[in-house]
């Protein structure tokens, strides 16, 4: 199912980004948006349900398809858990931005990163196949640490004026599938 909707939403975006004139640039080359919220949707833990705290920031780096886009390089941190189960996620991420409306900067990409749990672990590779073993304290209490975190997202951030907006995420990632909450721009 994850992979059907991965295949239609990158058709939507080839389809858009192939007939939609560029309008001006929501985030061009040089500007940092910062996002600031709370994900749903997580399946990770079992024994409870907390919305995950998220902060992500990017930095444009080129402009793209005639002006339209861009190319960002950031940052993101994550926390989350439940009743028995702490963890935290930070990581590097990289996105196309493409604006098809004024003000709304939608984009696109990858990340990666570290994933550190504390307390009752069930899952050492938390279903993202490790690329490098992690270190495990204990497996029925301790704490691990995975460099396993890599979520595919897509999202948009809509500005109200050239600084203060809102946005929302959705992720192929166990951390949190759905994000939403308010960006800043410098």
């Amino acid at each position: 199912m994850k992979k059907v909707t991965f295949v239609i939403l990158t058709a939507l975006i080839a389809f858009f980004v192939g007939n939609v004139s560029a309008q001006s640039n929501a985030f061009p080359k040089g500007k940092i948006g910062v996002n600031a919220g709370f994900g749903f949707g997580n399946n990770t833990w079992g024994n409870g349900f907390m919305p995950t705290f998220n902060l992500a920031g990017d930095y444009a780096i080129k402009d793209v398809i005639n002006d339209g886009g861009s190319i960002s390089l950031g940052a993101f941190f994550g926390i989350g858990g439940n009743k028995s189960e702490n963890n935290f996620r930070l990581g590097v991420r990289g996105a196309l931005h493409y604006t098809f409306v004024d003000k709304l900067d939608t984009y696109g990409g990858i990340a990666m990163g570290l994933k550190h749990s504390k307390g009752k672990v069930n899952d050492s590779s938390n279903g993202y196949g490790s690329l490098l073993a992690g270190w495990d304290d204990d497996d029925e209490g301790g704490k691990e640490t995975h460099f396993t975190f890599i979520p595919i997202f897509a999202g948009a951030r809509y500005m109200f004026t050239d600084q203060f907006g809102a946005f929302s995420e959705v992720a192929i990632s166990k951390f949190a599938y759905f994000q939403i909450g308010l960006s800043v721009m410098f």
